[in-house]
């Protein structure tokens, strides 16, 4: 295969840059004036003083009892903006889920950049922020958005070398991006790009090239970097805390959960809320694409690709006991892109104008309800 040419920086490049900034100061009144959650992200703070007092930093402990539910990277950045400041800064630490938000568009505009002219790419970049559990998940304290930060950033390498590019570079960061997506979050970290690596190599009848991203170089450095975690883990809590961690928050989650456990169909229902409103256009317009043989063109293959992987990820997550809107996420951002192109393809003037209309009328509003809500209701999360 040919070497991919990606696309340089331009000025279309630098104005996502402004953008960005525009977003953030919409938001600005939220991150500032909303209390926390009591549920989530009073919790991890709490979570994250015990540590500090305790001195314990690979286990976590609330109120005293095993926290094996979530890796520590996160809860590390709590721990440092704490030890940094001497107190818990909400808007900071909001920004370590806005800010890998903001880094996932980035890198979808991007990758999509020589596929989606500026208007297409600022409507999928509206449509994606506004998108009903991604604008949630920017702004409050979870794990989530920097998890599937690493799974979009894991998935883009995979893409450039499944496509010819030889940089050695890239098998090396694969298996590191595909690390600290689990090290964010947990298995489903290794969930996705696994299954949505499988799932496209079978598609195209090209599971022989398996081994060029899932070598020995990604297997030897998730050996290494986990064993290295679980062996720390060992080492201060014992053998309790790996059953936990490796069995009861797995094992336990898929099979038979103890959390948020949801029959088999549950995110066909859910599905349409939590990637609403956009879901009204995107899920149409995906499975029209597929019914019609459109995913076929040549000029669509990455939407073919961002829609399979987006698919299995669906099929495998529906399979699990446990289930929340939010562990959908990973497959939001790939599945707006992909209708996006899917609807930039169409050559439709008229079409074309009606949408991108839409979009940012829609998402404009969104995003100004975003302000009247951070002066007026600061206590609506």
């Amino acid at each position: 295969m040919a070497r991919p040419t990606g696309k340089p920086l331009t000025a279309a490049g630098s104005n996502q840059w402004v953008r960005l900034a525009f977003y953030l100061l919409l938001l600005l009144p939220l991150l500032l004036r909303r209390e926390p959650t009591p549920a989530n992200e009073l919790k991890y703070l709490q979570i994250a003083d015990e540590a500090l007092r305790d001195g314990h930093f690979w286990c976590l402990y609330l109120d005293g009892a095993v926290y094996a539910d979530k890796p520590p990277l996160y809860l590390w950045i709590v721990m440092l903006f704490r030890q940094l400041l001497g107190f818990h800064c909400l808007p900071l630490l909001e920004l370590f889920s806005l800010l890998p938000a903001f880094g996932i568009l980035v890198l979808l505009n991007r990758w999509c950049g020589n596929r989606l002219t500026l208007r297409w790419q600022i409507g999928a970049e509206l449509a994606l922020l506004t998108t009903a559990y991604f604008l949630g998940g920017a702004l409050v304290l979870r794990m989530d958005m920097l998890m599937v930060f690493f799974i979009t950033l894991a998935m883009w390498i995979f893409w450039r070398i499944d496509q010819g590019d030889p940089r050695p570079g890239l098998r090396w960061a694969f298996p590191l991006a595909v690390f600290a997506a689990i090290f964010s979050k947990g298995p489903v970290g290794m969930l996705f790009p696994l299954g949505g690596c499988l799932a496209w190599l079978l598609s195209e009848g090209r599971l022989r090239d398996f081994g060029r991203a899932w070598g020995w170089r990604c297997w030897l450095t998730l050996v290494l970097l986990c064993g290295f975690w679980w062996g720390m883990a060992w080492l201060e809590g014992g053998r309790d805390y790996i059953d936990n961690l490796l069995v009861h928050q797995t094992v336990g989650r898929a099979v038979d959960a103890f959390h948020h456990k949801r029959p088999i169909y549950w995110y066909l229902l859910v599905i349409w809320y939590a990637m609403g409103p956009w879901s009204l256009l995107t899920i149409p317009v995906g499975a029209w694409a597929a019914a019609k043989g459109r995913l076929k063109a040549p000029d669509l293959a990455l939407a073919r690709y961002f829609l399979l992987i987006s698919a299995t990820f669906f099929v495998v997550m529906s399979l699990m006991s446990s289930k929340l809107q939010i562990y959908l996420l990973p497959m939001f951002g790939f599945v707006n892109y992909a209708c996006y192109m899917i609807l930039a393809s169409t050559h439709q003037e008229d079409h074309s104008t009606v949408v991108l209309t839409v979009t940012y009328a829609v998402a404009g509003t969104m995003l100004a309800a975003c302000v009247v809500a951070g002066f007026f209701f600061p206590s609506i999360f």
